[in-house]
């Protein structure tokens, strides 16, 4: 397969061009939480750890002595904060290529406290530009050309375009929806089948985009006991983590006993943190696999913007409640999109757990009778709303002919707005 453009980009793309609601790619219209954004702020500021806590804790008449309140007042704020830059500088420079001591820590500490379960940072831990350069660097890391590797579908497509570039050659398992319960399901012996035909490593996604399958408990011992059989690699995509519902509960492969030497994990602080483009992510990965991964990842990107990591530490350090606001608060966008989406006559089921919905388009008479692509086209000229054909998401068969896949992590008003829209597909 040759690489290719992003359909999922070239739908945002067309989104704006016709001014429709954009539901195509997975990129909020919502900030990211201040304490991130202030950590950013005042890593690039003070450029030192210290003179970030005394930012923190400096009022505007210790920053700025010898102006009375009134004149602070009244003048810009850039104008107050150019004092205040500090004289030494390492937090804008160059680091570490595989990371920010500090970051590794923070990931390494988080990780423990949610997995039960602490990557040596000195040796196991990489922080990479993003999830997407992530998976680019292990795949370079740990395969070489010709090596097969097993992707579930559907799947994001950078699997199979990453897949291409380093000359790796995908072996397809499915995941199928059950229509009447909105659950997705796989077939065990398909999976043991494509692993006793020889493959180096497996892609598992889970929360899983586009579906919103969360893998069970059941789930990820079937997949350990056939990584043990078949000496397989798994690499977990674990970016949708804390984005579960309905009493999920998000597992990681790596805590599975017996899976951390065949276990590598990668994931960011995009979905979790509201900072898509901050491109701030980490491989955890065995110590055996590191080295390759960080040779890699130097040569291609040196590093993650240094202000962003030392900022993306305070992310990590939120307490779990932060992490039950965010379920609560996706929880209501999902409800909100599901029911316009029924509404226009979609068929969807409530996901488990990401960002995405995978809906049945088939039975809505505007678009019964057309392909995907031609599908999200009319949506968007049409009606106003950008979605991503489900095609995009299979590389053979017709699964994926009667889906369309629409993100919901957009502010309620936004989807409220998309919901009005689609409703006008009921009256076509």
């Amino acid at each position: 397969m040759a690489t290719r453009e992003s359909v999922i980009r070239r739908m945002t793309r067309l989104a704006v061009q016709h001014d429709a609601v954009n539901l195509s790619q997975g990129f909020t219209d919502e900030p990211p939480p201040f304490e991130l954004v202030w950590a950013a702020v005042s890593a690039m500021l003070g450029g030192t750890n210290e003179e970030m806590a005394r930012l923190d804790r400096a009022s505007l008449r210790e920053l700025v002595p010898g102006v009375d309140a009134e004149a602070i007042l009244d003048r810009p704020l850039k104008q107050l904060l150019e004092p205040v830059q500090g004289h030494r500088d390492r937090l804008n420079q160059y680091s570490f290529p595989f990371g920010l001591p500090e970051l590794r820590d923070a990931i390494a500490d988080y990780t423990h406290r949610f997995y039960g379960w602490r990557p040596d940072p000195e040796t196991e831990v990489t922080v990479t530009l993003g999830a997407t350069e992530a998976l680019a660097s292990v795949l370079a890391g740990v395969c070489t050309p010709g090596d097969r590797l097993i992707v579930p579908a559907p799947y994001h497509e950078m699997y199979p375009s990453q897949a291409a570039v380093f000359g790796l050659v995908p072996e397809y398992v499915t995941l199928v929806e059950d229509v009447d319960t909105g659950r997705w399901g796989f077939d065990r012996d398909e999976w043991e089948a494509a692993a006793s035909r020889g493959a180096r490593a497996l892609i598992l996604n889970t929360p899983h985009n586009p579906t919103g399958k969360v893998f069970s408990a059941s789930d990820l011992a079937f997949i350990a006991e056939l990584a043990a059989r078949h000496s397989l690699l798994v690499i977990s995509d674990e970016i949708y983590e804390h984005i579960v519902f309905d009493g999920a509960r998000h597992l990681s492969l790596a805590a599975v006993p017996g899976m951390r030497e065949r276990t590598i994990v990668v994931n960011s602080i995009s979905k979790t943190g509201n900072a898509t483009g901050w491109r701030v992510g980490w491989v955890i990965a065995p110590a055996v696999h590191t080295p390759a991964i960080r040779g890699f990842h130097d040569t291609m990107v040196i590093q993650a913007p240094t202000p962003l990591q030392r900022a993306a530490v305070a992310l990590l350090q939120f307490d779990a409640g932060a992490f039950d606001v965010l379920r609560a608060a996706y929880a209501t966008k999902r409800d909100t999109l599901v029911a316009g989406l029924r509404r226009a006559g979609f068929g969807v089921g409530a996901p488990e757990g990401a960002y995405y919905l995978f809906a049945r388009y088939r039975d809505v008479p505007a678009l019964a009778e057309r392909a995907p692509m031609e599908a999200a086209l009319h949506l968007i000229t049409e009606v106003g709303v950008a979605s991503v054909p489900g095609d995009n998401f299979y590389a053979t068969g017709t699964a994926g002919d009667g889906y369309l896949r629409f993100a919901f992590c957009r502010s309620v008003s936004t989807l409220e707005e998309a919901a009005r829209r689609l409703a006008s597909l009921k009256s076509a």
